[in-house]
């Protein structure tokens, strides 16, 4: 019998994760703290360099772009509605963004480590997801307003006030940071760094759960849904009211024609106006250029006056001034608009809408766009877990939803020409205040 001892058996490894650093404790210790560059693995330095680039580069951009903004658009009073309040909402979100987010992320890329504490890593995915939220929430309050503004315009100067305005703000930013304050405290999923993705970000608790697919449901998709409808109805209103109003356009050009060919006949063939015997004047003259003939027009003015008030159509032009029709109306839906009035908006006509009305939709629907093509590789990500591997197409998705905090300053100068003169006002400000 043999009591001298023989070798120990392997102790096994068991796996110790930390926030921060993740190791294992056995007979062959391996050490793999994240801080000293255990993310982003056969990455190329090249792809991670780059995209630390672009990181200080849309930092570069969005800063100044979002503050001259928010300044540009609270000192010019020709700008001063509701949807330039929501813009500035929006410029806000992206100006902390590009504040704190933005070179942070650049950070991690380029030295392939979370170097910045654990505080700093659960604020990082709070920011990142609550601003980004607060941006989209601020979008679809903007289509809100103007769903309202041309589907319900009666409704609009009731809704659209002063201290209404400070409400939706304030739910914006309520509404974005309390869906996470259970991952917070840790009651659902906690803040930490994900190793698998690179980032700090939302984590699996010790039961498993993860509110990412609840965020995705209710911050993304259904707002995303809501503004795709909303657009889609006002599309649908302002087809229908430009159809009625050409209908009714071409009765009253063809009424005007069928009248102007009637005065030429007359005209042409001109009536006798034989004496009275014995010399006597005539007791009744038909030569009075007041008199005329009334045509079919004049007859339902009545029922068109009604439907006018309930916005069913816009009200006819002059019969004289059909050539001046559209700037007509455009003056009509100006003296209609009320004082509390927070747009320029008629609030009689349903469906109209102006030439700026029309422009900064069609700006709104820009950005909305944007939003919704750089959110997109990041989504896929998301639901396809093999696409990460992919190391170009998953740096992609983080820069793309990097750049949507800078190029709505860019949309703005682009497609609003207010926009671009209350840029232009801010900087000739500030050069004739440096001159003196």
């Amino acid at each position: 019998m043999d009591l001298l001892p023989g070798p120990e058996p392997p102790t096994p490894a068991y796996p110790i994760t930390f926030r921060g650093f993740a190791f294992s404790i056995g007979n062959d210790t391996e050490i793999n703290y994240t801080e000293d560059g255990g993310l982003f693995p056969n990455y190329s330095d090249s792809l991670l360099k780059f995209a630390s680039i672009m990181c200080i580069v849309f930092a570069l951009i969005g800063i100044p772009g979002n503050l001259i903004t928010i300044i540009a658009l609270a000192r010019c009073k020709k700008v001063r509605n509701a949807t330039a309040v929501f813009v500035i909402n929006l410029s806000c979100s992206d100006l902390l963004f590009c504040c704190f987010n933005l070179p942070l992320a650049a950070s991690t890329f380029w030295n392939r480590a979370w170097t910045h504490g654990d505080v700093l890593c659960e604020l990082f995915p709070l920011a990142r997801y609550g601003l980004l939220a607060v941006s989209l929430f601020t979008i679809l309050a903007i289509t809100i307003n103007r769903y309202v503004m041309i589907v319900h315009p009666r409704v609009y100067p009731r809704i659209y006030r002063r201290k209404y305005l400070a409400l939706m703000i304030a739910l914006t930013w309520i509404i974005s940071f309390c869906a996470l304050i259970p991952t917070w405290s840790g009651i659902w999923g906690y803040f930490g760094l994900d190793t698998a993705i690179g980032s700090c970000s939302i984590m699996k608790d010790a039961n498993g759960n993860s509110p990412k697919e609840f965020l995705f449901i209710v911050a993304f998709a259904l707002p995303c849904l809501f503004i795709v409808l909303c657009y889609a109805r006002i599309f649908y209103i302002v087809r229908k009211a430009a159809v009625q109003s050409h209908g009714v356009m071409d009765a009253r050009k063809d009424s005007v024609r069928s009248r102007g060919s009637r005065r030429r006949r007359s005209q042409r063939k001109p009536q006798p106006n034989p004496s009275p015997p014995n010399g006597e004047e005539p007791l009744v003259k038909f030569d009075n250029p007041e008199i005329r003939f009334m045509d079919s027009t004049s007859i339902g003015s009545g029922m068109q006056a009604d439907a006018v008030e309930n916005g069913q159509i816009a009200p006819s032009p002059p019969l004289d001034n059909i050539s001046n029709a559209s700037s007509s109306i455009h003056e009509e839906q100006t003296n209609h608009t009320p004082p509390n009035n927070t747009s320029n908006a008629s609030v009689l006509y349903r469906g109209r809408m102006t030439v700026r009305d029309k422009r900064l939709l069609k700006m709104i629907l820009v950005i909305f766009s944007a939003f919704l093509i750089c959110y997109l590789p990041i989504t896929l990500t998301k639901i396809f877990k093999e696409i990460t591997e992919v190391h170009g197409f998953n740096i992609s998705g983080y820069l793309l939803i990097y750049m949507t905090t800078c190029i709505n300053p860019i949309i703005y100068a682009v497609m609003s020409s207010e926009y671009r003169r209350a840029y232009w006002g801010l900087i000739m400000c500030h050069k004739q205040q440096n001159s003196v």
